[in-house]
C-alpha cells in the first residue's frame, strides 16, 4: 500500500488539466519541428530502425 496521501478531486482535475496542457505543448513542438524527431521508434538494441544515423557515432564513447 502506498504511503502517499490521495489527491482531492480538485487536485486530480488540476493534474489532468496540466497533463493535457503538456501534451498540447509537446504535440505543437513536434508539428512545428518534425526534423528534430526520428521516424518510428528505436528497436530494443538502441539502433535506428529507419537506417539513419544514431545520435552517437560508431566508436564514440
Amino acid at each position: 500500500m502506498s504511503s502517499k496521501p490521495r489527491l482531492t478531486a480538485k487536485q486530480e482535475r488540476q493534474r489532468i488539466e496540466g497533463l493535457r496542457i503538456l501534451a498540447r505543448i509537446i504535440a505543437r513542438h513536434y508539428l512545428a519541428n518534425p526534423h528534430l524527431y526520428r521516424n518510428g521508434s528505436a528497436p530494443s538494441n538502441g539502433r535506428p530502425a529507419d537506417g539513419g544515423e544514431s545520435v552517437r557515432g560508431e566508436g564514440s564513447a
